[in-house]
């Protein structure tokens, strides 16, 4: 590297630094206290836990002491100990995903405590995250929650990102293939699209605190501006536990401003108390571009000009190269290994990891070197304190291949032409593969730090509250770079030049997150209890970006912006956004089967107008456990919860949207001033999702097989859009205002179950499926047209699916010889009709919906065939449909550059086909 990222490399080691010695001297005092404090208790309590169903142990299984913060998990006999409690008598909850939690009573010393978990596919006293100290049952809520058990997952399928985790296991979610490379990332969309400018990502914590789920970054495609590398790639499988996902505005109440996209919870791996167990994991692999013979196309050119394709102007440029004995594409070696222990003791437990993968992609520019390391303390400073502390460390490179617009092996060899083959390039469309290898590379380096320290107490049986305070760091360098190669001069007349272009982002988020409850009985009515929840949080998201680039490297080795000789420039900026939220939540329970819960959560944010006040999010809902009644006598319908909750939550405008800003400019005789840029808007506030959920949870056949079944109706108002602003203001361009309204409405489906199951047998299933119904309800006063273009194609028009495919659509057509007259063209009108696509040689006919570009339907299916207790077979389908794509490479291929074989034997093809 040169000296220049010597300086960048240091700083960020100091930063990572003073993070790690806070969160050790953090984790140093807990065990501290935990030492004096052991000496003082006496009581144990020691057992089994074991599955009804089959007798054998159960690993993992969560023991905790009802009224106090102590807990343990058992091991890998399905042992548990709690030493060192108070008192005589002791109420132990055991729960575990897929079995109905229980509680047992037990005395002080007893050792020898039985406790034999009955499966069920909908647990519902489940614990989940929920906002509140000490999260929530699953039976308390208005709302579906989806989890994952992703410790479950990762030992049966071959999984390496989390949102392969989440893929076809959660209804309603949705994973959004952007690329084919080997580091490249996917996009998370929750309930289709609600907002028209701002993101659609949904909020990611990481035990509690709020951590960067950029969905796109690394070097910019400078052809289409678009980035591959997503954060949710950072997090290793390996280290997670289970995975939580809160859908919806009425769900995500409780996390305010930004949370309207719905939230994911990331919960990682915690030691079980025991001695050390240690856990080794190998993933070998391999990619390739399947049948790339029969996938690909044959190219046509009129090479001679003479109309007619002959020998010499088609080409199969795969089977070309394979014949001279050259591969376009490799065979990419995926490999990972994870190493972890786990153990401890009751008071301290810990699960300390590290990871290292080193995969390639089918491109031979494509590959991913990464090392990472996580350490998670649990400590039990007193039968009322709980500390657990973690830090997560990543650092590696991704190297990336040039796609789309950018060139690179799959742009040269899709758009290959017999116009080429007689020269340099062999037939490849730009530079042939070797070119591309030995002139450019593109890529990231990264370095990331995630902490969090989170103390539970629970002072008296009827009091708990929680602090957690964390902090996530991400730094990463992207840059693309041509070298000063004077070996390919005749390929590229700029080979003895070169650039550099460099994007250096930090990224910092700051979480305090504290909450409080309060249980007790109401006074006067058998079976009613109370639960008063309160809480606050203040997010710091800090962003800094630096940009260079430069241009003509003197000598070849040079790679450093610093070393070019023309044409560099440079900039920088920084944003900081601050969120600030209080809540306060009651709940009635009735006999631990009714509940009913409000919510009201007030919010500001450092992005609201001057005169924007705060804003306000309130929640109310009901669960009915009704198989709970007395009067309930359905034996195949063993379990039934009804729910329905309404809430809101918003999502704020971007940091600079609400402010008047200026840009500098040069003014006359050279001197420097400034100019008005944004005209700013004081009132502009965030967007707001309200949402109505009704549902119901059911369990089957003796708890075999659980179903959820929920419709949401959704709308977002006060959307963010643009408006032109008045010449007389002095300003130009835009200003963002609150106006627009989308509606988005759906059923999700869940069916998960063991329907068959032996002592040594068993067949586990899980299927899901979701619909959404979209529409753009109200553009405000923004546009006398009726729409407001999104991009090439698309458009937000009222009454259809925001941002929907738009474009005259032809509907006949005729040939006249070997062409399609203009006259003949009859398109749709869009209101059942026809009109003529053209007059004379304008086209005239309107634009009118061709297709949505979210997903209407979403779903998957997955089994597991275990035998013999260790053999298992895993397979998964997962599916998108009701929506369309644009298809780049025939855009190309046939519109721009005439490759196609409908550019040269157009009476081949249906008229209308190619009217289109």
């Amino acid at each position: 590297m040169q000296s220049g990222s010597s300086g960048t490399t240091g700083r960020r080691a100091r930063s990572f630094g003073r993070t790690g010695r806070a969160a050790c001297a953090a984790l140093a005092l807990a065990f501290a206290a935990a030492a004096p404090l052991a000496a003082q208790q006496s009581a144990t309590v020691g057992g089994t836990v074991v599955s009804a169903a089959t007798g054998q142990p159960l690993t993992g299984a969560a023991v905790a002491v009802d009224g106090t913060t102590r807990g343990t998990l058992t091991d890998q006999n399905g042992r548990f100990l709690l030493p060192g409690l108070e008192g005589a008598q002791f109420t132990l909850r055991v729960s575990m995903i897929g079995y109905r939690t229980v509680t047992v009573e037990a005395r002080a010393g007893q050792l020898d405590v039985r406790v034999a978990l009955e499966e069920s596919a909908l647990a519902l006293d489940e614990i989940v995250v929920t906002g509140t100290a000490g999260g929530e049952t699953k039976r308390a809520l208005g709302t579906t929650i989806a989890k994952v058990r992703a410790s479950d997952v990762v030992e049966k399928a071959p999984v390496n990102t989390i949102t392969e985790l989440i893929n076809g296991r959660a209804a309603g979610v949705m994973i959004i293939n952007t690329t084919g490379m080997i580091g490249g990332g996917n996009r998370v969309r929750i309930r289709g699209g609600n907002s028209f400018s701002l993101s659609g990502e949904p909020l990611v914590y990481i035990d509690g605190v709020r951590v960067n789920n950029d969905q796109s970054t690394g070097p910019i495609n400078q052809a289409f501006g678009s980035s591959s590398i997503s954060r949710w790639n950072d997090l290793n499988p390996e280290d997670i536990e289970s995975i939580e996902i809160i859908k919806g505005p009425a769900a995500a109440t409780l996390y305010g401003t930004e949370a309207s996209n719905g939230v994911v919870q990331i919960i990682t791996k915690k030691g079980a108390a025991g001695d050390a167990r240690f856990n080794l994991s190998i993933k070998q692999g391999a990619n390739w571009f399947a049948d790339p013979e029969g996938r690909l196309w044959v190219n046509y050119f009129d090479v001679n000009g003479d109309g007619e394709i002959g020998e010499g102007e088609t080409i199969d440029m795969v089977e070309l190269e394979k014949s001279r004995g050259n591969e376009i594409w490799r065979t990419g070696h995926v490999q990972q290994y994870d190493l972890s222990v786990s153990g401890g003791t009751d008071r301290a437990r810990y699960y300390v990891s590290g990871n290292y993968e080193n995969s390639t992609g089918v491109d031979p520019e494509n590959g991913v070197e990464k090392w990472g390391a996580r350490a998670n303390v649990t400590v039990a400073a007193t039968n009322e304190v709980n500390v657990t502390g973690s830090i997560g460390y990543l650092t590696g490179r991704t190297d990336l291949a040039f796609e789309a617009g950018g060139g690179g092996n799959t742009w040269t060899t899709y758009f290959a032409t017999p116009d080429h083959l007689d020269d340099i390039n062999r037939g490849f469309y730009s530079y042939a593969p070797e070119v591309y290898a030995a002139l450019f590379d593109s890529w990231q380096d990264l370095e990331r730090t995630t902490v969090s320290i989170n103390i539970d107490h629970q002072p008296t049986p009827w009091f708990s509250h929680r602090l957690t305070i964390g902090r996530d760091y991400t730094r990463e360098q992207d840059n693309e770079l041509m070298h000063h190669d004077e070996r390919w001069l005749e390929f590229e007349p700029s080979a003895d030049e070169g650039y550099k272009e460099m994007w250096d982002r930090s990224t910092d988020y700051t979480t305090v997150d504290y909450s409080a409850t309060v249980r007790a009985p109401v006074p006067g009515v058998a079976g009613l209890e109370s639960s008063t929840s309160f809480g606050g949080q203040l997010y710091r998201y800090y962003y800094e970006h630096l940009y260079a680039y430069g241009e003509a490297f003197p000598t070849p080795g040079l790679t450093s912006i610093s070393a070019t000789t023309r044409d560099r420039v440079s900039s920088e900026y920084a944003v900081e956004n601050v969120t600030l939220g209080a809540y306060v939540q009651e709940q009635f329970a009735w006999k631990n089967r009714l509940f009913l819960t409000a919510a009201l959560r007030m919010d500001d944010n450092s992005a609201f107008g001057s005169e924007f006040d705060l804003v306000s999010y309130p929640k109310f809902s009901a669960a009915w456990v009704v198989s709970e009644e007395p009067f309930w006598s359905f034996d195949a319908l063993n379990t039934l919860k009804l729910r329905a909750a309404y809430g809101r939550s918003g999502l704020q405008p971007d940091a600079f949207a609400a402010i008047p800003t200026y840009r500098s400019v040069t003014g006359p005789g050279g001197v420097g001033t400034v100019t008005p840029d944004n005209i700013g808007n004081p009132e502009l506030g965030p967007e707001v999702g309200e949402e109505i959920e009704v549902g119901f949870d059911a369990g089957l056949l003796d708890g075999r097989v659980g179903v959820e079944l929920t419709y949401y109706h959704q709308n977002t108002r006060e959307a963010i859009l643009l408006r032109e602003v008045a010449p007389s203001t002095g300003y130009s361009g835009d200003q963002y205002i609150n106006a627009g309204e989308i509606r988005n409405s759906g059923i999700e489906l869940l069916v998960t179950g063991t329907p068959w199951r032996t002592d040594r047998h068993a067949l586990d299933i899980g299927f899901n499926l979701a619909t959404n119904s979209n529409e753009v309800v109200s553009l405000g006063d923004v546009t006398d047209e009726g729409y407001l273009s999104g991009g090439t194609y698309i458009e937000h028009r009222v009454g259809y699916p925001v941002g929907s495919w738009f474009g005259p659509r032809v509907v006949s057509a005729a040939w006249d010889g070997d062409s399609i007259p203009k006259s003949s063209m009859m398109c749709d009108n869009g209101a059942g009709g026809t009109t003529p696509c053209y007059e004379g040689s304008k086209l005239v006919a309107p634009s009118v919906f061709l297709g949505r570009t979210i997903p209407e339907f979403t779903g998957g299916f997955n089994a597991t065939l275990t035998l013999f207790d260790d053999l298992r077979i895993f397979g998964q389908l997962d599916f998108k449909t009701g929506f369309s794509k644009l298809d780049g490479n025939f855009r190309v291929r046939c519109v721009l550059f005439s490759l196609c074989r409908e550019n040269w034997y157009p009476t081949e093809y249906d008229a209308v086909y190619m009217a289109e």
